[in-house]
């Protein structure tokens, strides 16, 4: 379990990359700002890419005038989660959609939003933005799933140049063709260029590949060292008492030896009846939601002594990633609606702040 401290360390440092490719990166980024493909090119004009920096799917951003700029969305997570968001799939408005994201962003912002370092960057290679007003400055960022979006290291950055590279061409085909996707599906068939053209890119040049989300990978099994599992599947099991468990993403943490910050999970662990909070577990970082959720159950039968007539959650997904745990420690899962008493102990667990 993640310990006081994680919530009180610096934060780690920005990943080393090259002066010369920061230089590199920020000259594309200026001539992509300057495109400025937004003007005719919608969220789901998207542009696949698949080479030596791994499978992406583009999407170039600010149709709706709020974020300006692309994301490549890489790896199996990264598009599995563009192609159920543009299956509807993927609720954007929720609140945790940004915990799922494997992708990486460029986006052009007002210099006073810059973090610290992009600051110094910047004044170290004296760099000029685009001419406009107000003047906007690249700004990349990293995100992995469970992770705060974080600085990106020199594989990303190589990987962002590429994209640019791969975009400029496409966008300027897609505003002198813009019937290139008439009779196409646009939530599941994407053009795809696999090398960076020498010239103008034509629409000959594309391949077009219908896609569909990958299975997910199995779940790995619970983390339950510091329990005896053995006696906890021998207590005694009260079929009248049920449990409400509540599983969802804290305040962002250090962690020692982890190379940005991250969300951990929390899980609750409420009385159904009652609504006393029985257990309550802080995740480590990589942990998935279902290792918390069994590590939470473990100790809540370890405190208590007991055994639930079931343990209620509202989540079917979670439900299935928790077959390990229910044969480790002789649980029975129900997925209903709405959990009322787990709700109300994460309402007070929120109203009082940070949970460490």
């Amino acid at each position: 379990m993640a310990d006081a401290a994680s919530s009180r360390r610096p934060p780690p440092p920005r990943p080393p990359v090259p002066i010369a490719l920061w230089r590199e990166l920020y000259s594309a980024a200026v001539e992509f700002q300057q495109l400025a493909p937004w003007e005719w090119m919608a969220d789901a004009d998207i542009l696949g890419v698949n080479n030596a920096h791994g499978v992406r799917l583009i999407s170039v951003l600010g149709a709706n005038r709020e974020v300006f700029g692309s994301a490549s969305y890489r790896g199996t997570v990264g598009t599995n989660f563009l192609l159920e968001l543009l299956a509807g799939d993927q609720d954007p408005e929720d609140t945790e959609t940004m915990y799922r994201q494997d992708a990486v962003l460029v986006d052009f912002v007002p210099r006073k939003q810059l973090q610290e370092p992009d600051e110094i960057l910047i004044q170290q290679m004296r760099f000029q933005p685009a001419p406009g007003s107000p003047k906007r400055f690249p700004e990349f960022q990293s995100h992995r799933p469970g992770y705060l979006p974080w600085f990106v290291d020199a594989a990303e950055a190589r990987m962002i140049l590429d994209d640019i590279r791969h975009l400029l061409p496409f966008a300027r085909l897609l505003r002198d063709h813009p019937g290139l996707y008439d009779g196409r599906r646009r939530e599941d068939e994407f053009p795809f260029h696999p090398q960076a053209p020498a010239g103008e890119l034509t629409a000959a040049q594309l391949e077009w590949h219908r896609m569909v989300p990958a299975p997910p990978p199995p779940e790995p099994p619970p983390i339950l060292a510091e329990f005896d599992v053995a006696a906890l599947r021998q207590a005694r099991r009260l079929p009248d008492r049920n449990w409400e468990s509540l599983t969802f993403f804290g305040d962002p943490l250090v962690e020692e030896g982890v190379d940005r910050p991250f969300f951990p999970h929390l899980s609750l662990v409420v009385d159904e009846r009652t609504g006393i909070v029985l257990a309550v577990h802080l995740g480590q970082a990589g942990w998935t939601a279902a290792q918390c959720t069994a590590a939470a159950l473990a100790g809540a039968i370890q405190k208590h002594g007991v055994r639930p007539g079931q343990v209620r959650l509202d989540d079917p997904k979670l439900q299935s990633r928790l077959d390990g745990a229910a044969t480790l420690l002789g649980l029975e899962f129900q997925v209903v609606e709405y959990l009322p008493m787990a709700a109300a102990a994460r309402a007070a667990f929120e109203a009082h702040g940070p949970f460490l």
